[in-house]
């Protein structure tokens, strides 16, 4: 039987990985489908380079494993796999994209562990988000930090990144008020010249799940607003109506 993310991680040698225990089976039950799948990774913030290992390890069919860091240091290290690249530089800056979307162009997980302040989580959310497959998977860990007043965050910051991901969890029902207010207007406050990226105007979040520490986004298959579908009744005999 295949090792699990807990047990890789545990018993690793080498490169140092640092994971907050918790994070490790719930990794385990969200990636189990794409396990054996040629997926590609991206985590950004990488330190010393173990966490890529790890992945590589757990990944064994994945075509490529790429990190990125702004840690000057990070471009110096050399790994036995050649799946796993490195790419050095600011995350939100277009540059680093740029260098990160020639490895490759698209991702089916994409890991946010950087500065995990919530001014760069919200950029490279926006950034990187547009990179991710349809039915995808963003990750925001660390999203503890997103309380910290000293990161750019608080739980009464409403430019916050929490702040910012729960408004966009009334996206994923906007069909039942895009009659009342705008999208425009409910995100004014982090977009106050009213233009929207596409991933909240075109409706691409399929989901979001919030844990203890981290937030985990899904892209949606085909973007859009009317996501609950058509309503299916079926059967032959009822003694209460329903509305």
């Amino acid at each position: 039987m295949a090792k699990t993310l807990d047990q890789l991680h545990r018993e690793k040698t080498g490169k140092i990985s640092d994971k907050w225990a918790s994070y490790l089976p719930y990794y385990d039950s969200r990636f189990t489908d794409l396990r054996d799948s040629p997926i590609t990774l991206l985590e950004i913030g990488v330190q010393n380079g173990g966490s890529l290992e790890t992945w590589a390890a757990y990944f064994a069919n994945a075509i490529e494993i790429i990190g990125c860091d702004i840690e000057p240091r990070c471009g110096h290290l050399e790994f036995d796999d050649p799946r796993i690249k490195v790419v050095v530089g600011d995350a939100n800056e277009a540059a680093t994209l740029k260098s990160i979307s020639e490895l490759a162009d698209s991702f089916d997980i994409i890991i946010d562990d950087g500065s995990h302040r919530s001014h760069d989580i919200i950029n490279c959310f926006l950034g990187f988000f547009r990179l991710l497959k349809p039915g995808g998977l963003y990750i925001v860990e660390d999203a503890h930090a997103l309380y910290w007043h000293g990161w750019g965050g608080g739980i009464r910051n409403k430019f916050g990144a929490y702040n910012f991901f729960k408004n966009l969890i009334d996206v994923l029902s906007y069909e039942f008020w895009q009659n009342e207010v705008s999208l425009a207007s409910h995100f004014a406050t982090f977009f106050p010249d009213g233009r929207l990226p596409s991933v909240i105007a075109d409706g691409w979040v399929d989901a979001i799940e919030f844990r203890n520490s981290i937030i985990a986004v899904r892209k949606a298959i085909v973007s859009g607003h009317e996501k609950l579908g058509q309503r299916l009744i079926c059967g032959r005999v009822g003694l209460a109506t329903t509305s």
